[in-house]
C-alpha cells in the first residue's frame, strides 16, 4: 500500500449550543458565543481545503439536541459542500433524530451512516466503516459490531464511550478490548469532549468538541489532520479552530498592585478567552477585590480582549494573621473564632452555620459541601470580617 492519504477527524460540533447558565442569554455576547460554534467548523473546512485533505470524518453530535433549526441545517449543508471532498458522518446521542433530513438533504459528497454497520470505499486503498445511534440512549456496543477489511486502511466512525476515558455518560459503551484485533487502523471516535489519543496501536482518537462551552471544557478545541503513508498513520496534527478558549486562572496577589496583576494576565491568557480567575495570597489588593470586585473585573479585562465570567477571591489582608491572632483586639478575636470553627468537622460547621435562620434555609446545600469547601467558607468569612473592619465598614 504505497500511497498517501489525508483526512480530517472532528466530532461533537453541537451546532445550536445556547451557552446557558452564564447569565448572558439575551446579550450581544451570547449571540457571538452561539455563532462561535459555526465559526469553528468553518475553520475546519478551511483547513481541509488548504491542507489538501482527501476526506472528512465527523463522529457524531453534529447538533445540540433540539437546536437543529432549518437555518442551521442549511448552513451546515453549504459548508459540507464547500469542503468538496467525501464527508462521512455518524449520529450520536444528541443528534440520533433530526428534523430536516428529507426537506434539507446533505450534499452528494456526504454519506451519513445508518443504524447498521456500513462500509464505504475511498479510492483504492481506504475504507470508512460506520454506524449511527438508533436511540438517544444507545445501549448497543456499536464498536464491537465494526470490523475492517484486510489489505485496506480502515477508519471506523462511531460515537462511543470507551470505559478507560469515560466522562460518566456511557452511551454505546465499549472497552479497549473491543477495539483491538478488528482490522481497524484508526478509530475515529466522538462523545468525549476532551481531546485524547487513547491508543496508537491501533489508533483510538477523540478529537474533543470544536468549541468549548463551559469551564468543564477548557483549552484549545478543533480537529485532527491525519496523514496516512504506506498504510500507516505517519502524522497527526491538531488544528485549533475555536473562537473562545475557556480558562481557569489562579493569580497570587502577594506584593502586587492592580497594574502588575493585569500585566501578568496579559502574558498568561489567550486573547478571546472566557476566564474564571481565582485570586490567592495576601496583599493590599485584598481590600479592593472584596469591596468592589465588579469594577476590578472591568479594569482587568479592559484592552485585554478577554471575558471575565467569574472572579473567586481567596485572599487575605496584607497583615500578619499569626501575629494579629495573638492580640487582644477585635481582629484577634475574629481570627481565633474563625480558626476554632475551621478545626471542627463538616457536620459541626453546618450545625453552627444553621443556627442562623437564613443559613438554615440552605442546610441541604451546606450538607452537600465537602469539608474543605466548608472550611474555605469559614476562612473567607473570617477574612471578609477583617477587611470590613479595617475599611471602617
Amino acid at each position: 500500500m504505497g500511497y498517501d492519504f489525508k483526512f480530517i477527524h472532528c466530532a461533537d460540533l453541537h451546532l445550536g449550543s445556547r451557552f446557558k447558565g452564564l447569565g448572558l442569554e439575551n446579550s450581544e455576547l451570547a449571540k457571538r458565543m452561539r455563532a462561535s460554534v459555526q465559526e469553528s467548523f468553518s475553520r475546519i473546512v478551511d483547513a481541509a481545503i488548504s491542507k489538501g485533505a482527501d476526506a472528512m470524518v465527523i463522529s457524531g453530535d453534529l447538533y445540540d439536541d433540539n437546536n437543529e433549526l432549518p437555518s442551521t441545517r442549511m448552513w451546515l449543508s453549504r459548508e459540507l459542500a464547500r469542503a468538496g471532498i467525501p464527508v462521512f458522518i455518524c449520529r450520536g446521542n444528541h443528534d440520533s433524530r433530526t428534523s430536516w433530513d428529507a426537506s434539507i438533504p446533505y450534499p452528494d459528497n456526504v454519506h451519513e451512516f445508518g443504524q447498521s454497520v456500513e462500509r464505504m470505499k475511498v479510492g483504492d486503498n481506504v475504507e470508512v466503516v460506520g454506524i449511527s445511534y438508533s436511540t438517544p440512549h444507545e445501549e448497543r456496543n456499536l464498536a464491537s459490531m465494526i470490523g475492517g477489511s484486510p489489505g485496506l486502511f480502515t477508519i471506523a466512525c462511531v460515537h462511543s464511550d470507551v470505559d478507560s476515558v469515560s466522562e460518566g455518560y456511557p452511551y454505546a459503551p465499549c472497552s479497549m478490548s473491543d477495539l483491538v484485533g478488528r482490522s481497524v487502523d484508526y478509530w475515529a471516535l466522538g462523545h468525549i469532549h476532551k481531546r485524547t489519543v487513547v491508543s496508537s496501536n491501533p489508533y483510538v482518537v477523540y478529537p474533543g468538541n470544536i468549541q468549548g462551552r463551559s469551564f468543564k471544557e477548557t483549552g484549545q478545541k478543533g480537529a485532527y489532520l491525519v496523514t496516512v503513508s504506506s498504510g500507516r498513520v505517519s502524522a497527526m496534527e491538531f488544528i485549533p479552530t475555536q473562537s473562545y478558549i475557556w480558562e481557569n486562572i489562579s493569580v497570587d496577589i502577594s506584593d502586587k498592585d492592580l497594574n502588575m496583576v493585569r500585566e501578568e494576565l496579559s502574558r498568561r491568557i489567550h486573547k478571546g478567552s472566557v476566564c474564571r480567575i481565582t485570586f490567592t495570597g495576601a496583599g493590599d489588593l485584598n481590600t479592593v477585590l472584596r469591596t468592589d470586585p465588579d469594577d476590578v473585573g472591568k479594569a482587568l479585562s479592559s484592552g485585554l480582549d478577554i471575558i471575565i465570567s467569574e472572579m473567586i477571591v481567596r485572599t487575605s489582608p496584607a497583615i500578619d494573621m499569626e501575629a494579629r491572632s495573638k492580640g487582644k483586639d477585635m481582629g484577634a478575636a475574629i481570627i481565633q473564632c474563625g480558626r476554632r470553627m475551621e478545626s471542627l468537622s463538616a457536620s459541626e460547621i453546618v450545625d453552627i452555620l444553621c443556627q442562623n435562620r437564613l443559613m438554615a434555609q440552605n442546610r441541604d446545600i451546606l450538607s452537600g459541601m465537602s469539608e474543605d469547601e466548608l472550611r474555605n467558607l469559614v476562612s473567607d468569612a473570617t477574612k471578609d470580617c477583617l477587611v470590613r473592619m479595617e475599611a471602617g465598614r
